[in-house]
């Protein structure tokens, strides 16, 4: 019989269509881009009769122990999606203007712009709290957004603009300065400057300007990232030139501030994301997965670090002397450039952001240099958290968020209302000052410098376990069929099918493979035994065994001779003896 080239053909193409099928499956993952996600304004109305989405209502996320429910939520989410889940609701009580100011326009387009609004740009938007008149103070805040993106009504900005406005009792300025490449440094201070020398002659009613005269209400600034290294270089640069703005800022607060432009700070490797994943599960049967480090930055160390320094080079206008500026890049600001009219600071800042020593050394140098500054950290969030207040779509408020926008209420309103900070911290060093030979000679100048008011935060809505060993690894536990088949179920159909694919095609051509083996490895034993005629040994060592002997289908005895698949049929002799 001749070889069955027909069916073998057929398995063969059978293997090639599987092949390219799971290539096919396999190429159609979605891009791994950061898209970013625009988001306007958002009245309460447009929220009516939205529901929550079920993710992190279910069980999804126990693995991600001693965290709270809500921050559960946001790490699960933000891991997969570094642009999602921002607030999406505006505070109820405030409303909205918009203004656009004499000469500041600008136009954002394919060439000098790369944010996803596009065309003429520059207009204010204004939060006013109930019941604002000429006389209530005002805030203005630099939006975020590594000065390339980002304006006041897109991002979640209009969301976090509105709860500031309540909180704070003022009425909150948001301008849409001009982005990089169009702006830069220098023309991005400047826009600041102007807008707040415009807010401090006018109020956000016609009129308020000949209502007050030479009279003026408190200001406040603020910002957060990018906008937060904005507002710094505004407070240092009202420092050295007072006459800019004529009359004193009543605060500054930062969310999370971009400071340091060369990018060196320690937390770029110490806060770098990583993922700790085990082959077991916890004593509650969840994976032994967990995420640490900077959850919105993802890259490793080099490439982070190298990203944010190319971003701080555009925004200088390629000025590399610019990086080590202390004004320009506050985090080089030494005591000295804290001292004189600079008003109290709040910083609040994540615990685990790649960028945590941008406020924390900028709050000591602050204090060192005689400002009254208030320093929170908060354990395990990311950056500029409070724009995620609403907790990720869980349907319970992020802890920490809400937390850190209600003390900036409470930084603003006691400094407004009463005249004071809510509290700050007094240091006394020794009678008469250190000795000049002395370390703390350097930093410590006798009745001016100070230290932050400094608080490391925990979420109180942490989940606690009942048991002991309840955190530990289930070191007993099976991982059976049934465990296979609910964690396939969880997978997006973009993993399965080609894991599918794949698996089958593996199956197959193993089994083909074996199959010839088997097929091939017969025919040349078969083919061996009866050429040579030769006799096979064993059973109990005696010398019995089973002579092949080729016989024609006539019955007349042959020779051995070579095998071949044909019309010859085969027979057994047993014989024994010598």
């Amino acid at each position: 019989m001749q070889p069955k080239s027909g069916r073998r053909g057929g398995s063969s193409m059978l293997l090639l269509v599987l092949l390219a099928t799971s290539c096919l499956l396999g190429s159609a993952k979605p891009s791994r881009g950061r898209p970013r996600t625009v988001r306007s304004v958002l009245l309460a109305s447009d929220l009516a009769g939205r529901t929550e989405p079920e993710e992190c209502k279910l069980s999804g996320h126990k693995d991600l122990h001693l965290l709270s429910p809500a921050t559960a939520c946001c790490y699960g989410k933000i891991v997969k999606n570094t642009s999602c889940c921002m607030d999406q609701q505006i505070a109820p009580g405030v409303t909205r203007k918009t203004l656009q100011r004499k000469g500041m326009h600008w136009n954002c387009t394919e060439e000098n712009c790369w944010d996803t609004v596009q065309g003429p740009r520059g207009r204010d938007s204004f939060w006013l709290p109930e019941g604002a008149t000429c006389s209530t103070p005002r805030t203005l805040y630099t939006h975020g957004g590594s000065w390339m993106y980002g304006s006041p009504d897109t991002d979640s900005y209009a969301q976090l603009g509105s709860r500031l406005a309540k909180v704070t009792g003022t009425v909150v300025m948001l301008t849409d300065y001009p982005l990089v490449p169009a702006g830069n440094y220098s023309s991005i201070l400047q826009w600041a400057i102007d807008a707040l020398q415009w807010l401090s002659l006018n109020g956000p009613f016609e009129g308020c300007d000949e209502e007050h005269g030479a009279k003026r209400v408190p200001l406040f600034v603020g910002g957060d990232s990018s906008g937060g290294g904005t507002t710094m270089s505004l407070v240092l640069t009202l420092a050295k030139r007072p006459q800019l703005l004529g009359q004193k800022l009543a605060g500054a607060f930062f969310f999370s501030p971009w400071t340091n432009l060369m990018c060196n700070t320690p937390e770029y490797y110490s806060n770098a994301f990583s993922k700790i994943q085990g082959s077991g599960k916890f004593q509650d049967d969840s994976k032994l997965t967990m995420y640490t480090g900077d959850i919105l930055f993802q890259e490793v160390t080099p490439e982070n670090a190298d990203a944010f320094n190319g971003n701080a080079v555009d925004y200088l206008g390629g000025d590399f002397e610019l990086q080590t500026d202390p004004i320009a890049s506050p985090f080089f600001a030494q005591p000295a450039d804290f001292a004189g009219s600079l008003p109290p600071l709040y910083f609040a800042v994540g615990a685990s952001e790649s960028i945590l020593g941008d406020s924390v050394r900028v709050a000591q140098h602050a204090a060192q240099g005689g400002c009254d500054v208030i320093l929170e950290v908060y354990h395990g969030m990311w950056h500029v958290f409070p724009m995620y207040s609403e907790g990720c779509g869980l349907g319970e408020p992020l802890w920490a968020g809400a937390y850190a926008i209600n003390q900036t209420g409470l930084f603003v309103r006691h400094i407004h209302e009463q005249g004071r900070l809510p509290y700050k911290l007094k240091v006394e060093g020794p009678n008469g000052g250190p000795p000049e030979s002395s370390i703390l000679a350097k930093f410590w100048q006798p009745s001016v410098s100070k230290v932050p008011f400094f608080r490391y935060l925990y979420d109180p809505n942490v989940r606690h376990f009942s048991k002991v060993g309840e955190l530990l690894p289930n070191r007993d536990a099976t991982y059976s069929y049934k465990d296979i088949m609910k964690d396939l179920a969880k997978q997006s159909p973009w993993i399965v099918l080609p894991s599918l694919t794949g698996a089958a095609v593996t199956i197959f051509v193993m089994g083909f493979c074996l199959g010839g083996l088997t097929e091939f490895g017969g025919e040349r034993a078969v083919r061996r035994f009866a050429h040579g005629g030769g006799w096979c040994t064993g059973f109990a060592g005696g010398r019995v065994g089973w002579k092949f002997s080729a016989r024609s289908t006539s019955g007349t005895a042959r020779a051995p001779r070579p095998i071949y698949w044909g019309s010859r049929s085969w027979s057994l002799r047993r014989s024994s003896g010598a």
